[in-house]
């Protein structure tokens, strides 16, 4: 159980489809702070403002568009992929099918978490040697979502950037279980990357209609008015539906195709 836990954990952290991830994450990041890391050695901008360009500000941020398909490309095909190669019925022999299907969403979760999550945190190591070179200051401008945590109590701007984290990486983990809960039941495998994409233009465009909070740009953005509690409730929701059209799905199709 072990080996096999570790190898699928290799399969997902080392594969080319996870550093494709990795590097697209430190790209859009890095390209959404673009402007601002000018003026950073000056002191004319702050560590958070140039933060916040690359992760929900900037006009060149495309970090916040392009996340749900970089959380699925590194693992959440790989269920389709090993009941296309056979690769699961060999798994099968040696375990049962609960646990390789646990595993295979925990690890994916994970790897999914940390592709969204790595930009980011990157470009926050990067902006704080800045701002040990030159003395940047960590906070100057008065920003929406300064105000949104300063209105909730959290007035430290590490904190402010450790929180965001946590929610880039819950959003990476929340896109990738959906991802792999689409791949248990589509023929085709590149359409569990593109669904939860979709799903996301359709929740900011068409669902954002009938609830604002039905727009999972609110799950991102920490300043779009969503509370905690109801951030972790749209999550938690999206998740288990996921989790069920996984184990459901995935199943089924198995048993189909082992009569």
């Amino acid at each position: 159980m072990n080996t096999y836990i570790k190898e699928e954990f290799r399969r997902a952290f080392f594969s080319k489809a996870t550093l494709l991830s990795v590097i697209l994450s430190i790209i859009l990041m890095f390209w959404g702070m673009f402007e601002s890391l000018k003026w950073i050695a000056s002191g004319d901008v702050s560590i958070l403002y140039a933060f916040l360009q690359g992760y929900n500000s900037g006009t060149s941020n495309f970090l916040i568009i392009a996340f749900p398909i970089l959380a699925c490309i590194p693992f959440a095909t790989s269920y389709k992929t090993d009941s296309l190669s056979g690769f699961n019925r060999y798994v099968y022999i040696r375990k049962n099918k609960i646990n390789y299907m646990i595993i295979k969403l925990c690890v994916n979760s994970l790897v999914g978490g940390f592709v969204v999550f790595i930009g980011p945190f990157i470009a926050i190591i990067y902006l704080l040697i800045n701002k040990m070179i030159f003395g940047s200051p960590m906070i100057k401008e008065q920003l929406e979502t300064i105000s949104y945590f300063k209105s909730v109590g959290v007035n430290s701007p590490i904190l402010m950037l450790l929180i965001i984290l946590g929610i880039l990486f819950l959003c990476g983990l929340i896109f990738s279980t959906f991802g792999l809960g689409v791949s248990a039941i589509m023929n085709n495998k590149y359409v569990a990357i593109l669904v939860p994409f979709i799903y996301f233009i359709i929740s900011a465009t068409v669902l954002s209609k009938f609830n604002t909070y039905l727009n999972i740009v609110a799950f991102y953005d920490v300043d779009y008015g969503m509370t905690f509690g109801q951030r972790m409730f749209y999550g938690g929701i999206l998740i288990i539906l996921s989790i069920i059209v996984f184990f459901i799905g995935g199943s089924k199709k198995f048993e189909e195709k082992n009569i």
